[in-house]
This record gives structure tokens, C-alpha cells and sequence, in this order.
């Protein structure tokens, strides 16, 4: 299927920040994305959280990535890059 291992029994909403990390989508482009308001499950007074339609997501990462697969290379490439950064801070940490 065309749906990677999590998305199987994913909701079918997915939040600014898990849409930015696991679809690698800047603010920019989730701004033109449809959303659903939600209530703030953590603080009933806060601002409403954005949910954003997966498929769209979905399809907007995989068009701008070159495909699944190019959407799984740049979330690898991604934590490749973190896992850098943390390893250099770790030894600047211990220098």
C-alpha cells in the first residue's frame, strides 16, 4: 500500500508540530492546508489546536519530496542532521 507502517492506524487529523516533524512541511505550507479546530487538550483556555487533513499533508509532502520514498530519505536526512548536532554539543559538553 502507498500508506507507510504508522499512518495504517493513524488518526485522520494530525497537528502543526507532527506535521511539521513527520511530513517535513514548513509553517508556510500548512498555512494553505484545510484544518478542523480543536479544543487544547492540555489547557481548556488556551489557543485552539490546528488539525490538519493527513491525506492533504500526505499528499503536499510527497509532491514537494519527489514521492514516498523522497519524503523517507528527508525525515532520515533530518534526524541524521539532529543526531549531528547533538552529538557535537555532546562533546563541546564534555571538552
Amino acid at each position: 500500500s502507498s500508506l507507510e507502517d504508522f499512518e495504517h492506524d493513524a488518526s485522520p487529523y494530525v497537528s502543526q508540530t507532527e506535521a511539521q516533524r513527520t511530513y517535513c512541511l514548513p509553517k508556510g505550507t500548512l498555512d494553505v492546508c484545510s484544518y478542523v479546530e480543536r479544543d487544547n487538550p492540555r489547557k481548556r483556555g488556551w489557543t485552539k489546536m490546528k488539525l490538519y487533513n493527513r491525506g492533504e499533508v500526505r499528499k503536499r509532502a510527497r509532491k514537494r519530496f519527489g514521492g514516498k520514498e523522497g519524503l523517507v530519505r528527508e525525515r532520515e536526512k533530518r534526524k541524521r542532521r539532529q543526531y549531528e548536532k547533538d552529538l557535537k554539543e555532546m562533546k563541546d559538553v564534555f571538552r
